[in-house]
């Protein structure tokens, strides 16, 4: 099997990696399934239940005007990878636009399998995501956060989800307040 992982462009972190725990927060995310709808549905139910161990309630909308101008993440599935992309990029999250994830769908699909793709889809949903929370390009040595994938962490996938760690948490909570000033410092 091949090591995949989902690899994050973005800036280097803002902020400590210490600090309160996660709060409860609600974050909007826009995902047009398309034609593969019960797989990109079940990913999602998958992401949102990852997130619910940092205290985050994952909204889905299926159309990307209700994320418009930064109050939510747009996610947009690409069929076609470009050529700069590694083979094991499965998604990323833009450097400069900290609201846009781009995921490679078929790459998803081929990696896992029909009944592992719903899976990996949500763990990869949640990696990305969580790079646009934590605004920051911070990888684990193991969980969720970890840059690459192995054959024992798409075991444990199936056996339940990947989780965060103390410190992917503290970068959430992080993240979150230093976008929540962002957005006061704008209106």
């Amino acid at each position: 099997m091949r090591l995949l992982g989902a690899v994050a462009a973005l800036t280097t972190c803002a902020w400590a990696a210490d600090g309160a725990q996660a709060s409860k927060r609600v974050v909007m995310v826009c995902m047009n399934a398309g034609p593969n709808g019960a797989i990109a549905y079940r990913g999602q139910a998958t992401a949102a239940q990852i997130f619910k161990q940092a205290g985050v309630q994952l909204k889905w909308r299926s159309d990307a005007s209700a994320c418009a101008k930064g109050a939510g993440i747009v996610v947009t599935v690409s069929r076609e990878v470009p050529l700069n992309q590694p083979l094991w990029t499965l998604a990323y999250a833009q450097p400069f636009d900290r609201t846009r994830i781009v995921l490679f769908y078929d790459r998803v699909l081929n990696a896992a399998g029909p009944a592992v793709a719903p899976l990996l889809l949500g763990h990869v949903l949640a990696h990305e995501i969580t790079h646009v929370l934590q605004d920051c390009d911070h990888h684990s040595a193991s969980g969720i956060m970890k840059a690459h994938w192995d054959k024992h962490d798409y075991d444990d996938m199936r056996r339940a989800p990947l989780r965060f760690t103390q410190e992917d948490l503290n970068l959430i909570d992080r993240g979150a307040e230093w976008r929540a000033s962002r957005l006061a410092r704008a209106e």
